[in-house]
Order: C-alpha cells, then structure tokens, then sequence
C-alpha cells in the first residue's frame, strides 16, 4: 500500500474510497515517471494500457466496484486529480501540442515540449482508463448533469483537429482520441441524449464555417470521435432514439459533397452497424431502421462502383444488407454479391480482401439469419461462391495472402445448414478426397482449410455450439479491454462411434483416408529426403535440411 495516512477514524466506505484513490495517485505517479523515461517514440499504451500491469488493473476494477456507492464523489475527486496533474485548473483550457509553441530552432526547448507533451498525454491516457470502467456504473448510481457535461466538454476537446500537430507524439495523440471515444462510447450507454447533442451541435458548428482543409479534418475528426457509439437493442424506445441519431447523420451522408468526410461517415456506420448485424432478428421490422437502409441503400451501392469509393462504401453496402429486411436482402444481395466476387481477383490487395470480408459476412447472414432460399437456388448461389474462393484443378485459393481463417469460418457457416453440401463439394475437393495415389498433391493451403473447416465443423457438433456467430471487426479497445471469448476446442479424439453421433459418420472415413494419404505424401517427399539415414543429411543441423527438401 502507499505511505499516505487515512484517517481511521472516517466512516468505512469513506476509509474504502480514500485509501483507494491514495493507492492509485502513487501508483499513476510512478506510471507517469516510468513513461517518462522511456524513448519519445515509445507508444503509450504498450506501458498503459490494460493488461500490463495487473496490479494496477486490479486496482482500477476496485474503483469501479466502488464507484456504485459513489460516483458522483469519486468522479469530481477524479477531475481534481486530472486538473492537478495536467495544471489546467482553468476551465477553458484546450488541449495543444506544447512543441507547436516553441520556435522550431530551438532543439532543446523542444524536446523539453516533447518530454512535456508526452507526461500531458499519460495522464490523458490513465485518466481515460478509470473513466472507462467508473461510467460503467451510471445507471446503477445517477450523476449530476453537470459532471455528465464536465466528461463530455473534456472529451469532445481531444475530437479537435490539431493543426501543425506533428513529432514523436503525434501516433499517441491519436490513441489518446480514440481513448476519449472510448470513453465517448461507453457514456452513450447510459446519457446517448447528451453526447447526441454535444455531437450534433459541434457538427452544426463545423458546418457552418467556410469549407477548408482544416474544417474538413475538423469534422472527420469530431465523426471518429463517435466511433466507439453502439446501438442499445432494448428497449425498443432506445433502439428508435440510436436511429433517428443515425438518420441524422444519414441526411448529412447523402448531402455532404467532400470525399473524406463522406468515407469517414461511412467507416462510422460500418463500425456502428456490425455490431447489430450480429445481434437483430426482429429489430429489422422497426420502422427507424427500415427508413435508414432505405434512406441510404441506393446511393451507397451506386457510389461503390466508383473506384475512387469502393473500398470505404463496400463495407457500407454490406452493413446495410446485413440489418435489412429478409425480401429487402433476397432482391438485392445477388447482384451486389456479383460485384463482390468480381473483386476477389482485384490487384489492389486491400480491395481483394474488403470484397472478401463483404462476402462472408453476407454470406452469414443468408445462412444463418434468414436460412437460405429454396434448394436449387441456394445450390446455385453457393456453387457461384465457392467456384470463386476455391477454383477446381488449382493449387492456391483466392484471394492470395488472405488468413486462412476467414476461408475456415466460410466453410462453417455453409455446414451449418448445408452439411452434405460442406462436405462434398468443398472439403473433399480441398483434401483431394478420391484422388488416385498417381493424382495425388500436397497443396497446402487448400488442404490447412479443409482440414481445419472439417475440425471445426466436427467440433461444433459434438460441443453442440449451435449457430456460428457473425464475424466482427476488432477485438481490442482502445484501452485494451478485449472483446474476444477465447474459443476452447476439445482435445480428444474423434471416434467412430462419435461420429455417428454427431452425424459425421457418412464423411470421416473419407477423411481419414485423405489424412492417411498426405502423411504418405509427406513422407516420401519431405520425411525420407530429411532422414538422418540419408548420407546426404548426416551430421547437419536441421535448418540445413530443411533448405535443401525441395518444397
């Protein structure tokens, strides 16, 4: 514990609160001093961040838990200590990059801004932590508005563009924006109304003054500021509240003219859309969300085909695909799918794998939530997907330097309502099950997919997961609060007997068998030629085997 007395004589959760926040004003101090003297170049959250000091972790998560008895008087002392250490105990204080004030010849005046800079920006950064987890408790213990308005006025500070903003700080000047939108994010939970307001009011703002580059980096700015927002889908009277925010920002959309702002609404909805992807069933029926699809669907699939959008709007047209309505879906994910697969060849890598990721998550959606069409359509469409991922005869799949994952997760989710489809007609042909010894290749990437689709299939059934769930976009915050639940697979052996079981029975021999047939391959081609009974190989390291085996 830290050396500060508290008083003993104070009521216990007086006692709780002070001798924490004593606890955590030393160990921040000795936080900010460590970062100091790390090199300027150092990110911040890679000594900041949640998950590398658990003591420090542990402590935060106390606070929290005491912050439902308390908020209101653990957020002003909060400020108190943000205000002390930062020195801007002036309200209007706004937030500028110190090295921006000193003359550019003076080297060392400006490192010293440097240095100075990156101490404001930890307290930024330890600050945003605790405010993550203590707003958390909003709804089981009500703030004064005021305070709601203090984190708001604080937040929507670091959302301004910073002019001339550049140096070794500028990469963590940007994480401590993102910080505060995380903080943005996690308060729209429980006062959405409040941050709407703050959002739209800034943005009238911006909007009213001459267009310029600066105004335009202003308003792409304030946007990401907003990207940690999610839709609450209950109650219903909170989901229509997030969507006619969206519609808002909808109208602005379809009106602005600059390029920039326009991708950077797009990656907002996009950020905001997934997530209910994932989630609606019914919610697709509500009045607000059928307006926003409509509202926005054409255009954004008009201005995708335009090369100079394509890659910030394909998401965009996926997103409002994947929260429409089934017949919405059905009439028109076909030929926004055509435009997807077209892409998979793209040269431009970045495009390649946008359409790849726009396919999978329709394709989810298809299977999963509306569970296909009749049986020679979906044959069909299927046919149509799979002929172009993993073209027959071919060594490789497409696109190339793809994670083999996302192929994985493709082949799972056709499984789960078309096993027999799954089976024969893409891991079979992935495996080169019924080849003959003569026809027989080892082509690795195809066959890691099929080999890991079929385990992954084998083991959803047998733990009886149900339906896969929808891919998401990143699994960290800002902060490094993980998002992810670590898959845990079964570590035994599938038998005979467990195959049937799980309905698998029909297809494991032949899997088997393809097993049993690359493992010889292997052998003959990799294992004999590396054997130490070979002369050639005798006495030598591995690595040196290895460079002469003829892969």
């Amino acid at each position: 514990m830290s050396s500060i007395i508290i008083d003993p004589e104070l009521k216990p959760g007086e006692f709780v609160i002070k001798s924490l926040f004593a606890e955590f004003a030393v160990l921040a101090e000795k936080k900010i001093e460590v970062v100091m003297a790390e090199p300027l170049e150092k990110l911040l959250s890679r000594s900041l961040q949640r998950g590398e000091d658990a003591q420090f972790d542990q402590l935060i998560s106390s606070m929290s838990s005491v912050a439902e008895h308390c908020l209101p008087s653990l957020l002003r002392t909060l400020f108190a200590w943000y205000r002390r250490q930062s020195g801007t105990e002036d309200e209007s204080y706004e937030y500028r990059p110190r090295s921006s004030t000193k003359s550019k010849g003076d080297e060392q005046h400006r490192d010293k801004d440097y240095l100075l800079e990156r101490r404001d920006l930890a307290i930024d950064f330890i600050f945003c932590l605790v405010s993550v987890e203590v707003l958390k408790q909003i709804p089981l213990h009500p703030v004064p508005d005021t305070l709601v308005h203090e984190v708001l006025n604080l937040a929507f500070k670091h959302f301004k563009h910073k002019e001339g903003c550049s140096g070794p700080n500028t990469v963590n000047v940007h994480i401590i924006a993102d910080l505060y939108a995380e903080v943005i994010g996690v308060l729209t939970q429980s006062k959405f109304q409040a941050v709407r307001k703050k959002f739209i009011t800034e943005l009238k703002e911006l909007r009213q003054k001459e267009q310029s580059p600066y105004v335009v980096q202003s308003i792409i700015s304030l946007i990401m500021g907003m990207k940690f927002f999610r839709v609450k889908m209950y109650p219903v009277e909170d989901f229509e509240a997030s969507f006619q925010f969206m519609q808002e920002c909808a109208q602005y959309f379809l009106e602005v003219k600059d390029k920039d702002i326009k991708h950077a609404l797009a990656g907002l909805f996009v950020e905001i859309l997934i997530p209910v992807a994932a989630a609606v069933k019914n919610e697709v029926n509500v009045p607000c969300l059928k307006n926003f699809v409509e509202m926005l669907y054409q255009t954004t699939f008009d201005l995708s085909s335009r090369k100079k959008h394509s890659l910030a709007l394909y998401p965009l047209v996926t997103c409002l695909l994947c929260v429409s309505q089934k017949l919405f879906f059905l009439n028109n994910w076909h030929i926004f799918l055509t435009n997807c697969l077209s892409h998979l060849k793209n040269k431009d890598p970045k495009m390649s794998r946008v359409a790849l990721e726009s396919l999978y998550r329709l394709l989810w959606v298809y299977i999963i939530r509306i569970k296909c069409e009749s049986n020679t359509v979906t044959q069909s469409r299927l046919l149509s997907i799979v002929s172009a991922l993993f073209p027959k005869g071919s060594r490789s799949v497409v696109p190339r330097d793809t994670p083999l994952n996302i192929f994985v997760k493709i082949i799972q989710f056709i499984a789960q309502e078309r096993l027999d489809f799954a089976m024969k007609e893409i891991i079979y042909d992935l495996l080169c099950v019924g080849k003959s010894h003569k026809t027989f290749t080892i082509n690795p990437e195809r066959m890691n997919i099929g080999l890991r689709a079929f385990l992954v299939i084998a083991d959803s059934l047998q733990q009886k997961d149900g339906e896969p769930p929808m891919p998401t976009t990143g699994a960290i915050m800002p902060s490094g609060n993980t998002l992810r639940i670590k898959k845990i697979f079964l570590a035994t052996t599938l038998t005979d007997e467990e195959a049937k079981v799980i309905g698998m029975s029909l297809y494991y021999p032949a899997v088997r068998k393809a097993l049993d047939n690359m493992l010889r391959h292997l052998d003959k081609e990799v294992g004999r030629s590396m054997s130490m009974t070979n002369v050639q190989m005798s006495n030598k390291e591995p690595e040196d085997m290895i460079t002469q085996v003829p892969l």
